[in-house]
């Protein structure tokens, strides 16, 4: 629970993402595209996984050719802004700009959620980005990728947070989590997991 809210309203509860028993993995990846993020698409569509990218503004408009494979190959396209700023220190109209901005970049690709960056969001960011069409997705789980782990580190911390439901946040900007990634994809599958987009996002 975010501080500050005292009770979970409705967004929240929904920004989590689903409960579920069913042995079924939701992969989220924020800050891309990135110069791995092809090697990350081909790895998901050989085996046959669906992921949930939050797409910063800049690199989605300076890559449009990967916003389109992401769109083509059946995976979820989520708003993370433009700037990637932390949300709740800034102004309304400003919150209103990153994500419009970033909507327009990505097209009509773009799926009905927001990630916001550093998972900082309160009422007032909450209720902007729904008037605009985007449902915020915070996560369950996370891998600590922003710190300089190995990728055998990152393999047996992905192993650690299966569990059926979860929302793994990730970055395709880290050579080490495409990696992590692509060797626990074969995994995942023998395991009876079925990886599959954010509902929030589709």
């Amino acid at each position: 629970m975010r501080k500050g809210l005292p009770n979970p309203p409705g967004w929240y509860a929904a920004a989590v993402g689903p409960r579920t028993t069913d042995k079924v993995l939701y992969l989220t990846f924020d800050d891309g595209p990135s110069r791995y993020t092809a090697r990350l698409l081909t790895a998901l569509r050989r085996h046959h996984a669906h992921a949930t990218f939050f797409v910063a503004g800049g690199p989605a408009d300076s890559n449009p050719g990967e916003i389109r494979r992401m769109h083509r190959d059946g995976h979820a396209i989520g708003n993370h802004t433009w700037w990637h700023p932390r949300l709740t220190d800034v102004s309304t109209k400003r919150v209103r700009k990153e994500l419009i901005t970033t909507g327009r970049a990505v097209g009509r690709s773009m799926g009905p959620c927001m990630r916001p960056p550093y998972g900082l969001i309160d009422a007032r960011v909450a209720r902007t980005s729904i008037s605009l069409g985007f449902q915020p997705v915070l996560w369950t789980a996370h891998i600590e990728d922003w710190a300089p782990h190995s990728s055998r580190w990152t393999v047996q911390r992905l192993r650690r947070i299966t569990k059926p439901g979860a929302v793994i946040l990730m970055h395709d900007t880290h050579a080490q989590t495409v990696s992590a990634v692509r060797k626990m994809l074969p995994e995942w599958r023998d395991r009876g997991y079925r990886l599959k987009v954010v509902p929030a996002c589709a």
